[in-house]
């Protein structure tokens, strides 16, 4: 799924001029011959722009090569998720991520790249991670709103008894009647022998459990994200006695994992941590509108202040009316911010900017419907953005 360090890549390649498309498409069935006719149609538009602003034929056509490549890729187009975003770059960068989002159809010919469609993907209401205990080992997922996909950096341990010497867990398991007696006298097996064989399952579920947590506690550490564990009784009490993430563990589902389908899985998560979401939202709104009341010094309230904070690293909480788009252009040296009535060459969505701003310097994002924020003003007209400054 697309990530923090996704969205960092795609604003360090900075070329000169991307390309950046987007487009709904199918994971299987009859609809996936669709899906390449639809990219060639955006790759035509995504040409006669680029030789519209200039550029030659011979030039438009190496930049968007890759993307004519996929169009005869078979198997590229039988899995992929519900959306694909392409990045095509005049240095010859390119970058594809198939995401669990529906995009509207959209060609964006600009100085970097356009992430905006994707950042619902990386907001504060939708990013979570789902851990799956059982006996037989463990899971971390990366979660939002929309899906969840195995987290391919987790670190997590092998299942519980993977670093076992087999002969010691033999010895242990063994009928005390096979081993040699070394006293005179009757003893028990576990005085014996050491532990009986559901203590020794105890014990070494214990320390797996706790070599997970350790774990996740540090793959977690610098996301601050809610998670969902979801275990039997006996592991999810464990990991909770082990666990040191206090209220980001903001809930358990008492199922075994291994029953449930990967959509069922995001389902049955989702509903636990969709409350931890929804308080963040009211929480951000209700903050808003006390110090929107206090006066505007620790709030942005005009799109320019918006930009100029979000460059600053200023922005705590940036709360983003969905849909909403100011084309404009931000001096970064000059610190000036111009608007613009439409989009045009150097023209950028000065929301993105201040988004993916936010996001660099650990701010929180809320997408929010346009009522939401116009009520804050006791308006009928919604802005574009407002931002609840660090200072």
């Amino acid at each position: 799924m697309f990530n923090q360090s996704d969205l960092t890549t795609l604003i360090s390649a900075a070329p000169g001029r991307g390309v950046s498309i987007y487009l709904p498409t199918h994971s299987s069935g009859p609809e996936t011959r669709q899906d390449p006719i639809r990219l060639r149609n955006l790759l035509t538009e995504a040409h006669a722009k680029l030789v519209a602003d200039g550029v030659g034929k011979r030039e438009a056509d190496e930049l968007l090569a890759p993307g004519e490549a996929l169009l005869d890729d078979y198997p590229f187009w039988q899995h992929l998720d519900e959306g694909l975003a392409l990045f095509l770059g005049a240095d010859g960068s390119q970058y594809r991520f198939p995401v669990p989002l529906t995009f509207t159809e959209q060609v964006h010919i600009e100085p970097g790249f356009y992430v905006k469609p994707l950042l619902p993907l990386l907001s504060a209401d939708g990013k979570f991670a789902v851990l799956t205990l059982t006996a037989d080992g463990a899971a971390l997922y990366a979660g939002s709103k929309f899906a969840l996909t195995p987290d391919p950096e987790a670190g997590l341990p092998g299942g519980p008894t993977d670093n076992l010497d087999e002969d010691n867990q033999s010895r242990i398991l063994a009928s005390p009647t096979a081993r040699p007696h070394t006293g005179g006298k009757a003893t028990t097996s576990t005085q014996a022998y050491g532990e009986t064989p559901t203590d020794w399952r105890k014990s070494v579920l214990d320390d797996w459990v706790g070599k997970v947590a350790s774990a996740v506690e540090r793959r977690l550490a610098d996301q601050a994200i809610p998670l969902v564990l979801i275990a039997d009784p006996e592991l999810g009490g464990q990991f909770k006695k082990r666990s040191t993430l206090g209220p980001l563990l903001v809930g358990t589902v008492e199922k075994n994992p291994a029953a449930l389908l990967n959509g069922k899985l995001h389902d049955t998560a989702y509903q636990v941590v969709r409350p931890h979401f929804e308080a963040g939202e009211r929480a951000a709104l209700e903050r808003a509108a006390l110090l929107l009341a206090d006066g505007p010094t620790k709030v942005a309230v005009t799109i320019g202040e918006v930009v100029r904070a979000a460059f600053q690293g200023r922005v705590e909480t940036l709360l983003l009316t969905d849909g909403a788009v100011e084309w404009g252009r931000f001096d970064e040296m000059a610190d000036a911010v111009e608007t613009h009535s439409e989009p045009g060459t150097s023209v950028i969505d000065l929301t993105e900017y201040a988004t993916v701003k936010t996001l660099e310097n650990k701010g929180a994002v809320y997408m929010l419907p346009p009522e939401a924020l116009a009520g804050l003003f006791k308006s009928a007209i919604a802005p574009a953005a407002i931002a609840v400054l660090r200072y």
